[in-house]
């Protein structure tokens, strides 16, 4: 069985993408809720900013070509969505495609021609769908670790007749990163908490919201001109605020910028830099 795969247009100027603000909330939310709440809110302003009526997000292990869910978060479907699940997740077509080979977005329409789960084959997918009112769905996911390890994200829509189609895929695979960065920053400060250390300041806080929003994106991989396009300003702008925020965080260049992040606090204590360095412009 062919299964379908709307793919985002060619043209990225033509799309509108995830709104930043979405995404900086979910720094926010990291910094002021404890973990379990971070988890359910952090769901919830993804699933709203890209128009959702339900979400699940979870951490998994591949093993023989299965999947062995370790945790998992719910957002606007009952519960019994994930332990129903197991009763049809050996004939699902999409998840197993996605443990094969995780991407950054795939999705469709649940029913209809060009149906996910279309053939004769599928009716208990189909079934246990409409059960949960899912029309739409839209599963994104990243690798972990040692690459067996996987967090996927999917979003559902209840409405058949309004597909998540290429705008949506594209703004889902641009806020995954954001989305594990923050969890991330969520389960260190939990973890400081519970050993009663004093919680790791991040190294955003010492930027302002369109450096911070800069710094992001540029240690996600995006280029200047991406950058620029996303935030409705010149190259040569994204290039001054990377320079400020290099001098901010006192790191020398990409990976370090991407480690301090990663670390939870900027500067020399994150990163120690090499005696003597000097400070270079990010690359284009």
């Amino acid at each position: 069985m062919q299964m379908h795969h709307s793919s985002p247009p060619t043209n990225p100027s033509d799309l509108s993408l995830l709104p930043v603000l979405p995404l900086l909330a979910l720094f926010d939310c990291a910094g002021d809720e404890p973990l379990p709440r971070f988890e359910r809110q952090a769901l919830r302003l993804l699933a709203e900013a890209l128009d959702c009526d339900g979400a699940v997000w979870g951490w998994g292990r591949r093993e023989g070509g299965a999947m062995r869910i370790r945790h998992a978060v719910v957002h606007q479907r009952p519960d019994g969505l994930l332990s129903d699940y197991a009763a049809v997740a050996a004939s699902d077509p999409l998840t197993a495609a996605f443990i094969a080979a995780p991407r950054p977005v795939r999705g469709g329409a649940v029913d209809g021609p060009l149906g996910l789960y279309r053939s004769a084959g599928h009716a208990d997918l189909r079934d246990y769908l409409a059960q949960y009112d899912i029309a739409q769905l839209m599963l994104g996911g990243l690798e972990e670790g040692d690459g067996d390890d996987l967090v996927w994200l999917t979003l559902y829509r209840a409405e058949a007749n309004r597909p998540l189609g290429g705008r949506e895929q594209l703004a889902l695979a641009q806020a995954l990163p954001f989305w594990r960065q923050a969890h991330r920053l969520a389960t260190r400060l939990a973890q400081a908490e519970a050993a009663g250390r004093p919680a790791p300041p991040s190294c955003l806080a010492r930027l302002g919201a369109r450096e911070a929003e800069v710094a992001r994106r540029y240690a996600a991989g995006e280029s200047y001109k991406v950058i620029a396009r996303a935030m409705g300003v010149a190259p040569d702008t994204v290039r001054s605020q990377l320079q400020q925020v290099y001098r901010k965080l006192g790191v020398h260049d990409k990976i370090a910028l991407l480690r301090a992040i990663d670390a939870g606090a900027g500067g020399a204590d994150a990163v120690p830099q090499a005696e003597g360095g000097s400070w270079k412009p990010p690359a284009r």
